[in-house]
């Protein structure tokens, strides 16, 4: 008896399973798949976009001595300010002082010979000859003169702008070969702000025409930037093109290597632009980018390709083709629809 009741189990039980499956099977293709929908609307603030950058210097120079020589003086420190015109650091004179006198005193000679020579042929009384050799050694003279005085004038290093120390390759005492970098000098008087902009940016903004710049470091702050140029070609990323703005630094206050937000009006003239949820974009390297309609007459979820413009502020992006203002689109369970699947909507 014991051994019947079991064999009934056994096959009962398999049964009932199957038919439980069933039943959900069917209540599941009856509800339709849960999922969160939008629907599609044009954004008013599309005209309105924000682009990060990082300030960079106006100037980076890295500055050398024309001549060689031991470094004498030097107190560089990374972040010394300097005027233009200021020292920054010199090289021993000692030889070239006095390659300057001694040329000093050949021009000179030189000079006074030339003048001699020079009035003795204006009164015949001296050949063409030996009034060209006098002039000829006369101006070699003058040049090498000229050229002590330049070499002297070499062992300082100026400051070419107001601006700070930025690297220091070189301390004191150190042997210095001519053209060799000594420091790295930026000039932070204004300060250039490079942002990465779409196409369609890069396109309508006009130069010169400015654009509102807030820091991260000082968020209740906004200073207005002339845009100085936009590149013409894509950078390396081949998606974007670089906005060069010009921001006035004369208090010093703004650093090289801060970060914020350029905000800019678009003025493309397309008006079907629309914003999307990140989150409702599906990408195939074989399909593209898509998106999942929903087909209000049926419940059902179709496939739709579409042509993506850029990414936007606070996790949206815009569309450029392939949607229109009123659709409905799915913004989760996107991995579980198909052409066809039945939904139900749950709208955001």
């Amino acid at each position: 008896m014991k051994t019947l009741s079991l064999s009934i189990l056994t096959i009962l039980l398999p049964l009932l399973f199957c038919t439980s499956c069933k039943q959900k099977k069917e209540q599941n293709e009856n509800n339709g798949t849960t999922v969160r929908t939008i629907q599609v609307k044009q954004s008013n603030d599309l005209r309105k976009r924000e682009y990060t950058f990082t300030a960079k210097p106006f100037r980076t120079s890295e500055l050398s001595f024309r001549v060689s020589g031991p470094i004498t003086t030097s107190t560089n420190y990374v972040g010394n300010y300097y005027r233009k015109g200021d020292i920054i650091a010199s090289i021993d004179q000692r030889d070239f002082k006095i390659k300057k006198e001694r040329t000093e005193a050949i021009y000179n000679q030189a000079k006074a010979e030339f003048e001699r020579v020079e009035n003795l042929y204006h009164k015949n009384n001296i050949s063409l000859s030996a009034y060209d050799k006098a002039q000829a050694d006369y101006i070699t003279a003058k040049t090498a003169f000229e050229n002590a005085c330049n070499e002297l004038n070499d062992t300082f290093l100026k400051a070419p702008t107001n601006g700070y120390v930025n690297e220091v390759y070189i301390e004191q005492y150190q042997d210095a070969k001519a053209t060799q970098p000594i420091v790295s000098f930026i000039d932070i008087d204004h300060l250039k702000i490079e942002a990465y902009v779409p196409q369609e940016i890069a396109a309508n903004v006009s130069v010169p025409s400015k654009v509102s710049i807030c820091f991260d470091a000082f968020p209740q702050e906004c200073y207005e930037a002339e845009i100085s140029e936009i590149s013409k070609n894509t950078t390396r990323n081949n998606l974007s093109y670089l906005l060069t703005a010009i921001i006035s630094n004369q208090d010093r206050k703004l650093l090289s290597g801060m970060s914020g937000k350029m905000k800019l009006d678009s003025k493309s003239n397309d008006n079907n632009l629309i914003s999307i949820p990140q989150t409702a974009l599906c990408h195939r390297s074989t399909v593209g980018d898509y998106v999942w309609v929903i087909d209000q007459s049926n419940n059902t979820a179709q496939r739709r390709n579409v042509k993506v413009n850029e990414i936007l502020p606070n996790g949206q992006i815009s569309i450029a083709e392939g949607l229109t203002p009123g659709e409905v689109i799915a913004t989760s369970g996107l991995r579980f629809l198909s052409n066809g699947t039945k939904i139900t909507e749950q709208r955001n």
